[in-house]
């Protein structure tokens, strides 16, 4: 029973299973690439910038210069490595040019102004390290863009190196913060628009205050092979449109919960089946003779009292053995009543048989039986009577 509910169960299964696949369209994979980055190796995606431009001193006293004399020549190298589409690292060093205005303090030519300060010049190498940040590709996501306007922050140490009076050979620190704007030409080619703002330690101008200068570069960068992201990507199925008719889905869906619910009703089945007891059968033990009778019939005939001596004599041979006679009736013919005295009677035939040929009646039991004989099918085979040895 279960092998027969679990094979029906997968001929369901299989049938219902490939014609749901054979109506429905195949669909296209697809993949996109995920918004998610993959952080590249140490040796990727390195930069190289040059640049020049002019710087405009602010410092405290410059205001008593004129426009065209606080503006010097500004040039810079400087090497960037990017660990993600945002966040970079640039290492550079530039020269400064530094012109105004000072009541004393090195880089004094000696020259007066109109009034009373001294003219300053000098120049500064200013090694510095920059933290960058990517806003286009921090607020809208990394893509290759023409423009990306990159903000960075940094330190820096300036060193006087030349100048109109004594110039400071001694380091200072610095801080920095300007606004990169960087126009894509290629894969490997950009330019840039270096929008800047400097703040310097007393001790190079020697005035008693910060020095501050703003400055505006124009660069071009190279970045070195290997260049540019990767993400990884995502297999996406394009949803089917127009497809089927809504009749036609409907139907679909209508046969795959018909398909549900028969799989369903077998899956129960066979639950049950496992958790069935499993049937005890419990088998008498085989007769030692059977004899036949004809219908309506208790009688003997003479081949059957040739058998019943041979079994006698067995009997005897057995003295501490005990035997059980038990009559039989089929069921297909007569009354109820008339086939209890029926069993009987053939039980008693034999009983009385083997007693006449010196079977010790002690040995002997009777007994009948509405059970069925007929193993083979045929319920003729049910008129008999049955010589058993005793449990």
């Amino acid at each position: 029973m279960k092998k027969t509910v679990f094979a029906v169960l997968l001929m369901a299964t299989g049938v219902a299973t490939p014609a749901m696949l054979a109506a429905a369209p195949q669909e296209e994979a697809k993949t996109e690439s995920s918004k998610e980055i993959v952080l590249n190796s140490f040796k990727d995606n390195w930069m190289i910038s040059l640049e020049g431009g002019a710087d405009f001193s602010l410092g405290r006293f410059d205001s008593n210069a004129s426009f065209g004399k606080r503006i010097a020549p500004v040039f810079g190298l400087n090497v960037e490595k990017w660990f993600s589409p945002i966040i970079g690292l640039r290492l550079g060093a530039d020269y400064y040019g530094i012109k105004g205005a000072a009541l004393w303090g090195n880089g004094l030519s000696g020259e007066m102004l109109d009034n009373t300060y001294y003219k300053q010049s000098y120049g500064l190498i200013v090694p510095g390290l920059d933290v960058m940040g990517d806003l286009a590709s921090l607020f809208c996501g990394y893509r290759e863009r023409v423009y990306s306007p990159i903000l960075y922050v940094g330190m820096s140490v300036p060193v006087g190196i030349s100048g109109e009076g004594d110039i400071p050979s001694w380091a200072n620190m610095g801080m920095r913060g300007g606004l990169l704007n960087r126009f894509r030409l290629s894969d490997a080619w950009a330019i840039n628009l270096d929008l800047r703002f400097d703040v310097l330690e007393t001790t190079v101008s020697n005035e008693g205050n910060h020095g501050k200068a703003f400055s505006a570069l124009v660069g071009v960068t190279y970045k070195f092979k290997d260049r540019g992201w990767k993400s990884p990507e995502i297999p996406v199925v394009a949803p089917v449109v127009g497809k089927y008719s809504d009749a036609e889905g409907d139907a679909l869906v209508a046969q795959l919960r018909d398909a549900n619910r028969k799989i369903a009703n077998l899956e129960q089945q066979l639950a049950e089946c496992k958790n069935r007891p499993a049937e005890k059968v419990v088998e008498e033990p085989a007769p030692v003779v059977t004899v036949y009778y004809n219908i309506n019939s208790s009688e003997l005939q003479s081949k059957d009292r040739v058998v019943l001596r041979a079994v006698a004599k067995a009997i005897k041979a057995n003295e501490g053995k005990k035997y059980v006679i038990t009559g039989y009736a089929d069921s297909e013919t007569g009354t109820a009543a008339f086939n209890a005295k029926l069993r009987k009677a053939r039980a008693e035939r034999v009983y009385d048989a083997l007693v006449s040929y010196g079977v010790n009646p002690d040995q002997l039991e009777q007994k009948t039986s509405d059970a069925k004989l007929d193993r083979f099918g045929s319920y003729i085979l049910d008129r008999a009577a049955t010589i058993s040895p005793a449990e």
